[in-house]
């Protein structure tokens, strides 16, 4: 890879669906950044909302507002790359506020020329206003960069906060247009898988990241986990090194289900607790939402086999989503 200049030239991506209420707040902190002004630009990708997000975007007029005409993150962020001529490619979504120091404190991972992808901290947004859903969201994300938890292959970069070399992204293709979810670990492995590079993670660059707030987002969400992560075994476990067998699989929903009843007899007993004045509201409401993306999270995965005849066809997985997975995961309606 060619060492960057002192200064490199960035491009913030933002993808954005019906995120009018959210955007005004990422775009502001995003023009609130101490990197050099004339060195980095600010760049969303409209895809197909139904709200007034066009028209909030273009009230900032230093922003350059496009409009993908393939709906999914991944084309969105696409669309975006290739109409970029930057050095670093830098991410984050519409519901993300970003620290002052945020591009700068990612920009200084590149001083190493090993390096060709960076990525920071995904904390949770806590504004006065925070719902019980929110908190518990917050409590229990699994945003975690570069290395969250069991069986991991190699480490990722969630998009919320990550950045790329531009020449690397073009170089293994840019995301998978046909992933509607995963599409960033995906990236993230075939960056590693392919080419010399390596990812770093800074813990000092920050992005503070609005979590769910419904119960609606919150089911679809670990749904839609639950089916990208047995995509993702799909896909890679043809390497060798690959942590996930099937049978991984097969045991974590197993424990997963034996879980289930454990929280039904939590939520009975915070009720009574409840009732006595021992418990609180968000207390009475943790153990239900336990159960609800436990429970969503499986049913994700049980799809996710059978879209990939039980992980035996990637390729079949990838081909068949479509509108179907679109209108699944992306809703017209605004959560």
């Amino acid at each position: 890879m060619d060492r960057l200049t002192p200064i490199p030239t960035v491009s913030i991506i933002v993808p954005v669906y019906n995120g009018a209420g959210t955007i005004t707040a990422c775009l502001k902190s995003l023009l609130q950044q101490d990197y050099p002004a004339d060195h980095y630009e600010i760049i969303v990708v409209e895809n197909g909302s139904t709200d007034n997000t066009s028209e909030v975007v273009s009230q900032f007029s230093s922003v350059r507002l496009l409009h993908s005409p393939q709906r999914g993150p991944g084309p969105a962020r696409n669309y975006g790359i290739a109409r970029s001529q930057a050095d670093v490619i830098a991410f984050t979504d519409a519901d993300c506020i970003a620290a002052p120091n945020w591009l700068s404190e990612l920009i200084k991972g590149y001083a190493n020329p090993d390096i060709g992808g960076v990525g920071g901290k995904i904390e949770a947004y806590n504004h006065p206003d925070l719902t019980l859903i929110e908190r518990f969201s917050s409590e229990h994300s699994p945003l975690i960069n570069y290395l969250s938890g069991e069986g991991e292959f190699l480490p990722h970069l969630y998009t919320a906060n990550a950045s790329f070399l531009r020449e690397l992204l073009n170089q293994v293709g840019g995301f998978n247009p046909r992933l509607m979810t995963a599409e960033d670990v995906d990236l993230s492995w075939r960056i590693q898988l392919n080419t010399t590079a390596r990812l770093a993670y800074c813990d000092k660059a920050i992005i503070h990241h609005h979590h769910r707030a419904t119960l609606k987002g919150l089911a679809r969400q670990y749904r839609q986990y639950g089916f990208g992560e047995i995509l993702l075994d799909a896909i890679y476990n043809k390497y060798p090194e690959y942590p996930r067998a099937g049978t991984f699989q097969v045991s974590r929903m197993l424990d997963q289900l034996v879980a289930l009843p454990r929280y039904f007899t939590s939520m009975i007993l915070r009720r009574m607790r409840y009732v006595l004045g021992r418990a609180d509201q968000y207390q009475l409401l943790e153990p239900r939402l336990c159960l609800m993306i436990e429970s969503k999270n499986i049913i994700g995965k049980v799809e996710g086999l059978i879209a990939t005849r039980w992980m035996t066809d990637a390729e079949h997985a990838q081909g068949i989503r479509g509108e179907d997975l679109i209108k699944r995961y992306f809703p017209k309606s605004k959560e």
